[in-house]
């Protein structure tokens, strides 16, 4: 028991020694002798310690994050202002020179149908060639440029004839103009397009057989046109 009064002894010796060196208002003794907290909670040691020392080298970066969400899109932007009038280019080449076809013929005369064979109507007027690809005598029209082309045929019947007028594409024919036989004579036509090829003829051609007929004078009621509307470059 005598032992520790003194033991006891001691530590009160110890504890007087230690608050009288850092302040009045110590709070906690952990009776350990290492660690005296001051009111403020400031370790005795830290009081104590040394300067500070020099700052360390920076460290290798650590491993990139994961990828964040794509933000919002922003609202756009004022236009910026107007940049000054640049230097004016050099001259272009003169662009080529679109292909042209055109032609309207007429024809003065008759044309009675025949049991023997189907009849080309051939024209006697020429109103326009553009390009000189009519062939006058047979009443036909060679394609120069491939494209697309408008044709129109007028014909007046004949007395008590029926019409029967087809158009032709080479040896195909591809519309037709047809009339009963009336007894007075009436003005008719037909239009189309086709696509033509160079080197397609197109021609008009009288149905076999003596009840089809045209009539002619010089009045010229028997017309042929055609013309290139729109090319096609190969």
């Amino acid at each position: 028991m005598a032992w520790y009064n003194v033991l006891c002894s001691f530590n009160v010796a110890l504890i007087v020694m230690y608050t009288t060196r850092v302040s009045s208002n110590t709070r906690i003794c952990t009776h350990c002798c290492d660690e005296i907290y001051p009111g403020n909670g400031t370790p005795v040691y830290y009081m104590t310690m040394g300067p500070k020392g020099d700052k360390g080298e920076t460290g290798p970066p650590g491993i990139p994050g994961i990828k964040g969400d794509r933000g919002e899109m922003g609202p756009v932007g004022m236009k910026g202002e107007r940049g000054n009038k640049g230097e004016k280019g050099d001259k272009g080449e003169k662009a080529p020179f679109p292909p042209s076809s055109a032609f309207s013929v007429a024809r003065s005369k008759s044309l009675l149908g025949n049991e023997t064979t189907a009849q080309a109507i051939n024209f006697d007027k020429i109103f326009v060639d553009a390009k000189e690809q009519f062939d006058q005598t047979d009443g036909r029209f060679i394609c120069k440029y491939d494209g697309v082309y408008y044709f129109s045929y007028t014909v007046q019947s004949y007395l008590d004839k029926f019409v029967g007028i087809q158009l032709m594409k080479n040896n195909e024919p591809q519309v037709i103009l047809y009339a009963n036989a009336v007894p007075r004579r009436i003005m008719q036509s037909q239009t189309v397009l086709l696509n033509l090829n160079n080197g397609d003829i197109v021609w008009l051609r009288q149905a076999k057989g003596s009840r089809f007929a045209i009539y002619g004078n010089s009045d010229l009621q028997i017309t042929f046109t055609g013309f290139l509307i729109h090319p096609i470059n190969n």
